[in-house]
């Protein structure tokens, strides 16, 4: 049992500001006070791991550069809004969001950013529509980008489709675009890859490795989401590997994270699965871990 791959984590570390032209060199209107501040607060709350309060902020600030019809500050706006929404589990309002931004954009005959495809390959893959993701990963990569990190993770985005469809030439070629860094998060992203590779060419043991070379560097980019994803796929390679036992703990610990994340349907199969393979392989510690964690899971529902 795996959990969806995504790149949202990452993402959000390029959350823009919406300045609406606030340099003074330029000849743009000046900044909006309210636009501002309710930007501002979004992308505070979304640092923080509140992505609902995020949401809330960040439509304010839409609607406020639509009020101005501020090109700029709807495309910014609109990206973190999406970034919010996907954060908050709405990864079908983050893309009616973006084509709404886009379709403003293309109406005033304005460029679109190459961060808003991005963000919108990461909203589709997320829900699955492989097709829309790799076009506009695509489209990233074709784009001036305003962060360099923009392409790089179009790249893991088109990565990641050609896994989905087990296309090893297209999965090769997008490895072979992101070279090794010291920046943790670029770098497990290449390592996903790499294990996505080796789990294609059935190699397992390969794979295992990688994941879990991967997930300590999610861990070390503060990408918890990322890091139970890469623990995930870390169990499924050791289940492949004829290695029951590292695989119960490795989807404990994935099922764990994701649950203290409050994703529990992420969660709870992963957590099933690590009780399932204890069971087989007499690991009596791994079955009460995840009894624990079922029973603070009903309890924290509970007193919701």
């Amino acid at each position: 049992m795996r959990t969806q791959p995504a790149v949202l984590s990452a993402l959000a570390a390029l959350a823009l500001a919406a300045c609406g032209g606030g340099t003074p060199a330029d000849t743009g209107p000046p900044p909006d006070v309210k636009l501002d501040q309710a930007n501002r607060a979004g992308t505070q709350a979304l640092s923080v791991d509140m992505p609902s309060l995020a949401v809330r902020e960040y439509k304010v600030a839409l609607t406020r550069a639509y009020e101005r019809d501020d090109a700029g500050a709807i495309a910014d706006v609109a990206y973190n809004l999406a970034l919010a929404q996907m954060k908050s589990g709405d990864s079908k309002a983050a893309l009616a969001t973006l084509r709404d931004a886009r379709a403003e954009l293309d109406r005033r005959r304005v460029p679109i950013p190459a961060e808003l495809f991005l963000v919108e390959a990461a909203a589709a893959y997320r829900i699955g529509d492989y097709a829309a993701a790799s076009a506009a990963a695509q489209q990233a990569l074709d784009r001036p980008a305003k962060d360099p990190d923009t392409v790089p993770r179009a790249w893991f985005i088109r990565g990641l489709v050609a896994a989905e469809r087990g296309d090893g030439a297209a999965l090769g070629q997008a490895i072979a675009a992101l070279p090794p860094t010291k920046q943790a998060d670029l770098e497990a992203d290449r390592q996903e890859l790499q294990g996505r590779a080796a789990l294609l060419d059935n190699r397992p043991a390969d794979a295992l490795a990688l994941f879990e070379q991967s997930a300590a560097n999610r861990q070390q980019a503060l990408d918890y989401r990322g890091m139970a994803r890469a623990l995930s796929f870390a169990g499924d390679s050791a289940l492949r590997a004829n290695r029951a036992a590292d695989a119960a703990d490795l989807f404990l610990r994935a099922g764990r994270s994701a649950l203290l994340q409050g994703d529990t349907a992420t969660a709870l199969p992963l957590l099933k699965q690590a009780e399932d393979l204890a069971r087989q392989t007499a690991q009596a510690g791994i079955v009460e871990e995840v009894a624990r964690l079922r029973k603070a899971a009903a309890e924290r529902t509970t007193r919701v």
